[in-house]
């Protein structure tokens, strides 16, 4: 009987959600200068964010009405009443951005608390003050309307077919598509976005400011360097090779620290899979290896070279100059898509240590 009358409410508020004739007149643009999937401009009612759809760019993914007013013409909107002071949130790096926002307090609840590295969050979830509400592919429904959040904040995906019931809650659903950007100034500039919901668009604008100025100064400490050493990313996942396309966001990075990418060849956004023989041919005699992994245990240099033989067919490996994060306690991907500046300081570091010499790295070190 309980759960026919929590279905009986989840068909009435979407019965309540139903669509109005649009009547929000758009205003002025909210300056964007690298994010290509948000748009953002003022209204009557305060601010409309449109999201374009990564995957097919001739259609929009959501559009959103921000609003300090309580009550406004929905219209074709998905309507966000700010500031958000009751936020579930689903990634640990939105997470992380939330409190960097100083907005800590309004981070009432999270999914996948397992991967979440912060200690203050962490210790807010041990003492109740945050609700952990379990995993982002199964999320508890019911124990989500008992949180009465304002928004859910959530990352979309191409195949996931929507979001089944959390779509009929009534809640609005974030749709935190900034890891889709192909560059890093355009992912970190998504914060513009989540300061506006927050009620910190004063401080997401400085604080993104700075990001910007931080890394254009350090992409000019190298742009016009002679040498430039092959860079190897990854390693093997089982019998595949992950490599980032020439227009991902990484090959972005490996570009701007002053790498030679041997495999800027390579057409596309994200990664693209090889097998062994392939990277080999392309980056034998590539200077530096850089490794990100997740496991129990930091790998040293004989446990690395355990894991696959034709390891030792390339030249950063036989020089020992293999650079690695264990990203199972490293907050490398909590950090950097929001300060894309210190991870460029760590690569330059890496790629040309004369420049940045009194620079320590945060999230590399090199394999002993």
């Amino acid at each position: 009987m309980k759960r026919f009358f929590f279905f009986l409410y989840l068909l009435i508020v979407a019965g309540c959600a139903q669509k109005t004739q649009n009547i929000v007149e758009e205003g002025e643009p909210v300056a964007f200068k690298y994010a290509t999937h948000i748009k953002i401009s003022t209204c009557n009612d305060g601010y409309i964010a449109t999201i374009r759809n990564p995957w097919d760019t001739t259609k929009i993914l959501h559009q959103y009405l921000i609003t300090e007013k309580d009550s406004v013409s929905q219209g074709n909107y998905t309507v966000v009443h700010t500031p958000v002071t009751n936020a579930l949130i689903f990634t640990s790096l939105h997470a992380s951005l939330v409190k960097t926002l100083g907005c800590k307090d309004a981070i009432k609840s999270l999914c996948d608390v397992e991967y979440v590295l912060d200690k203050e969050l962490v210790d807010d979830v041990k003492s109740g003050k945050i609700k952990d509400l379990g995993s982002s592919m199964n999320p508890d429904i019911e124990n989500i309307l008992l949180q009465h959040p304002d928004v859910i904040m959530l990352s979309p995906y191409e195949t996931s077919g929507g979001f089944g019931l959390l779509e009929k809650t009534n809640i609005p659903l974030v749709e935190c598509a900034d890891y889709m950007e192909n560059s890093p100034l355009a992912q970190a500039e998504w914060m513009k976005f989540y300061g506006l919901l927050f009620g910190r668009a004063a401080e997401a604008d400085s604080i993104f400011n700075a990001v910007e100025q931080r890394y254009l100064y350090l992409k000019s400490l190298v742009k016009d360097c002679s040498q430039k050493t092959k860079l190897l990313p990854n390693s093997l996942i089982g019998s595949t090779w992950y490599i980032p396309a020439k227009n991902s966001t990484a090959a972005n990075f490996y570009s701007d620290a002053g790498f030679d990418y041997p495999f800027s060849y390579l057409d596309g956004y994200g990664t693209i899979p090889l097998n062994f023989e392939a990277v080999l041919m392309k980056a034998h005699d590539a200077g530096v290896w850089i490794v990100k992994y997740n496991r129990d245990k930091d790998y040293d240099f004989e446990s690395f070279a355990a894991e696959y033989d034709g390891y030792k067919n390339f030249l950063a490996f036989k020089n020992r100059n293999i650079y690695h994060c264990n990203m199972s306690y490293v907050p490398y991907y909590d950090e950097t898509p929001f300060r894309p500046d210190i991870l460029l300081e760590d690569l330059i570091k890496i790629a040309h240590p004369g420049v940045l010499s009194n620079c320590e790295l945060r999230y590399f070190k090199k394999l002993e």
